[in-house]
């Protein structure tokens, strides 16, 4: 199938209005066969720079994207160890896909909805509204607990849904939210995000930047994979070239095998990668991938040890 064309435009950072931004990486993208950048901001934001607009970012979506995003069981259930007790407590997921998630809020007893761009066909029986958050009517402080996982990198304008949120909580509800953060060793010369669906990366210095603006505030932050896992990979083919100047290329320092998963997961795709990987790549290529595959994940265990992980989960709070 050939790929609709996306239209992209340069942005000014959504945290600070800066135009001044460095480039830390080009990346293709096989989805949309073109090339993005990744540009970093003194702010402690980096995002792709153009960018697509906003009528082109459900094209950067195959219909297979969820493909393997099924059968998450674990995941919704360690999801719900982030929730409050608090039986019949109203719930609202943003970016809720087919609704798994707010399932299986509702079978522990949340008042759960969910809010996605995209419709989903979904198998569960819940309320799932679909459109525009932003343009949505919603309840002021009506909300307990307002979730996003793994949402706020892929809008446009993460400024906005902070925005939008504070107003609808209670007094004492939380805001749930899982977001990479490209502070962590390693992964701001790593070329694993997915980029361009991926449009912004944090750090915890503009996370909360972004709530304090919203009269919120962390209550707690956690540098783990209790959700999501994040692996500086490609760092070692970027040393070697960064001993030649700087490198910009993701094609000419990524992790060759872990490029081939083309954002699979390795569960159930394990044969089929491993066929490609032996099936197409050099012996000296795939011996440098087993080299780096092992420092990334030694680097990415040392970031939860010092609470910097290349993903962050956040619970915040109105300010008090």
């Amino acid at each position: 199938m050939t790929p609709q064309s996306v239209s992209t435009e340069y942005v000014e950072c959504d945290l600070c209005g800066s135009d001044q931004q460095t480039v830390l990486y080009s990346k293709w993208d096989p989805v949309t066969r073109a090339e993005y950048h990744l540009v970093e901001c003194r702010c402690g934001m980096a995002f792709v720079n153009p960018m697509p607009t906003a009528e082109s970012v459900p094209v950067l979506y195959p219909g297979d994207y969820l493909k393997d995003k099924e059968n998450l069981d674990f995941m919704y259930d360690r999801m719900m160890e982030f929730l409050p007790n608090l039986p019949g407590g109203r719930l609202l997921d943003i970016g809720c896909g087919q609704g798994d998630f707010i399932h299986r809020a509702g079978t522990n007893g949340w008042e759960a909805e969910g809010i996605d761009l995209l419709a989903w066909n979904t198998p569960h029986p819940v309320r799932i509204r679909v459109g525009d958050f932003l343009k949505m009517d919603l309840p002021g402080k009506h909300y307990d607990v307002i979730t996003a996982w793994a949402v706020l990198e892929h809008v446009r304008r993460p400024s906005a849904f902070f925005e939008k949120v504070s107003p609808l909580l209670k007094r004492d509800g939380r805001f749930i939210f899982v977001v990479p953060n490209f502070g962590a060793a390693g992964m701001k010369h790593s070329c694993t995000e997915d980029i361009p669906r991926h449009l912004w990366l944090f750090t915890l210095r503009a996370v909360t930047a972004y709530l304090v603006k919203y009269g919120m505030e962390p209550k707690v932050v956690l540098h783990n994979d209790r959700l999501y896992t994040s692996y500086p990979f490609g760092i070692v083919r970027y040393g070697l070239l960064r001993l030649r100047g700087k490198e910009t290329d993701c094609s000419r320092f990524e992790n060759k095998s872990v490029a081939l998963l083309r954002n699979r997961q390795v569960r159930g795709n394990l044969s089929q990668w491993l066929g490609e990987v032996f099936g197409s790549l050099r012996p000296l290529d795939i011996a440098v991938d087993a080299l780096d595959l092992m420092i990334g994940v030694l680097v990415a265990n040392w970031s939860k040890l010092v609470k910097n992980y290349g993903v962050m989960t956040v619970i915040a709070g109105k300010t008090d």
